[in-house]
C-alpha cells in the first residue's frame, strides 16, 4: 500500500504542477499574488481582456476539479470495498497533500524558482528582482502550505469517509 500511496502523490503532485505552470504561463494575472513583494511592484502584468479572463477562469475550474478529483478519488478507489479507520484513511490523504507540499518547495521553489530561475518563468521586468531568489519566502509558503494541506486532506478525508461509510461500505 505504501507503493499505491507514493503513487498517488507523485501524480497528484505533477498534476498540481503542470496547473501551477500553466497559471504561470498562461494567466499570470490569476497567480500574481503568489510572488514574493519585489516582484508584485515590479511586474507589468497587462490586464487580462475578457476573454483571457474567461479562459483562466474555466482552465482554473477544471484544473482544480481535476486535483480535487484525484485526491478524493485515491481514498474512495482504495477503500471502497475495505472498512477502514477514519485516521488510516486521513494519513493517506495527508500523506499526498503533505508530498505535493513537500515538491512544491524544493522542487518548484527552490530548485526551478530560486536556483534555476529560468528567463521563460521570469516575468518581464522584474529580471532584477531579488525575491526570484528568496528562499525564505518560499520556505514562509511552504509552512503555510503544511496548514492548508492538512486542512485539506482532513476535509476530504470527512467527505470521503462519509462517502465510504454511508455509501460503499
Amino acid at each position: 500500500m505504501q507503493f499505491i500511496v507514493l503513487l498517488e502523490a507523485v501524480v497528484w503532485s505533477v498534476l498540481w504542477s503542470i496547473v501551477v505552470f500553466t497559471l504561470i504561463l498562461r494567466f499570470p494575472w490569476l497567480i500574481e499574488h503568489d510572488y514574493p513583494k519585489d516582484i508584485r511592484e515590479a511586474a507589468n502584468i497587462p490586464r487580462p481582456s475578457a476573454p483571457q479572463k474567461r479562459n483562466g477562469l474555466i482552465f482554473s475550474i477544471l484544473g482544480y476539479f481535476i486535483i480535487i478529483g484525484t485526491l478524493m478519488g485515491a481514498g474512495l478507489w482504495h477503500y471502497h470495498s475495505t472498512p477502514i479507520s477514519f485516521w488510516s484513511l486521513l494519513l493517506h490523504l495527508w500523506i499526498i497533500c503533505f508530498f505535493w507540499n513537500i515538491v512544491d518547495l524544493l522542487i518548484l521553489d527552490w530548485l526551478i524558482v530560486c536556483a534555476i530561475t529560468p528567463d521563460w518563468l521570469m516575468i518581464p521586468g522584474t529580471e532584477h528582482c531579488k525575491g526570484w531568489k528568496d528562499y525564505k519566502f518560499h520556505f514562509n509558503g511552504f509552512l503555510q502550505g503544511c496548514f492548508y494541506m492538512s486542512l485539506i486532506a482532513l476535509v476530504f478525508t470527512v467527505i470521503d469517509y462519509g462517502i465510504l461509510y454511508f455509501f460503499l461500505w
